[in-house]
């Protein structure tokens, strides 16, 4: 098992004053089979008092009322958080399912909302002539994604910067550039298109090759029948998992985003995000 201590921290700040800020924050990782959260918070300047509950897919949701003017607004999260061995590893022992399993009505009823089209996924139309374009094994299901997350990868090339938040993914599909979030929406749409119960999942990544990843990272979870949730990362095809920081997931994007809200004001003159996440030694502190 090994120990990472995680922050994100977002800065903004107002062209003006911005008054009455009501915020939810999906900043908090939870307990998982691959993961212990030894402590977590989210600290809020101005002060206020930061409340919690849980939505509908178990995230940790924060939130929090700014009534009085500010130009400025600081939403830091940190958490020390244990990880284990991906499931992922141990699946190979497990086998895999066949295709034919997919067609359980069993399964299709279980996991019908991460069968289907949402707010940032769409598999008809241009997503599906390039789903088309791919060559995929169908001898089993875990070999189909696992070749999925590879074709992904060597099809659209990482750019940063090349696309934001709203950038449906008919574009990205179009331009074959894009982030994380983008690749994570086109695998869970044509994983999806192919009868797979496939989520978004936002959370951290520590990469041992470089010091901190530059922001929050974005990939996929797909449900294998008879195996369970396994990750998949078509930024980083056959990643080393066990360095991956669950925080929230949700159909798409728009159910795990880290910072929704809204107040009355001058609008944003700048926004800064930044993510560290570092590998602790002292696994008993």
């Amino acid at each position: 098992m090994s120990r990472f201590r995680a922050s994100h921290r977002t800065e903004i700040v107002y062209a003006g004053e911005a008054r009455e800020s009501v915020n939810h924050v999906r900043l908090l990782p939870s307990d998982s089979p691959i993961q212990t959260v030894v402590d977590a918070e989210v600290q809020v300047w101005p002060e206020t008092a930061v409340h919690e509950f849980r939505d509908s897919y178990g995230n940790r949701v924060s939130w929090f009322h700014v009534p009085e003017g500010h130009r400025r607004l600081v939403i830091e999260a940190t958490a020390t958080v244990d990880l284990g061995p991906s499931l992922r590893e141990a699946a190979g022992e497990m086998g895999t399912a066949a295709m034919s399993d997919l067609e359980d009505p069993a399964y299709r009823d279980e996991f019908a909302e991460f069968l289907h089209d949402s707010a940032h996924v769409r598999s008809h139309g241009p997503i599906a002539s390039f789903a088309d374009e791919l060559v995929l094994p169908e001898d089993g299901v875990r070999e189909w994604l696992t070749e999925l997350e590879a074709q992904i990868s060597t099809e659209i090339v990482y750019t940063a910067g090349a696309t934001g938040v709203e950038t449906p993914i008919e574009r990205v599909v179009q331009i074959r550039r894009g982030v994380c979030q983008d690749m994570a929406h086109l695998f869970i749409a044509i994983a999806r298109r192919r009868g797979i119960a496939t989520r978004y999942v936002s959370g951290w990544l520590h990469l041992s090759d470089r010091f901190a990843p530059a922001e929050s990272h974005a990939w996929v979870q797909a449900n294998i029948p008879g195996v369970g949730w396994l990750q998949f990362d078509p930024t980083h095809p056959e990643p080393q998992l066990n360095d991956y920081i669950r925080v929230a997931c949700g159909r798409d994007y728009a159910d795990a985003a880290p910072v929704q809200g809204s107040y009355l004001g001058a609008p944003p003159e700048s926004q800064r995000v930044s993510v560290t996440v570092l590998p602790r030694t002292d696994p008993e502190a």
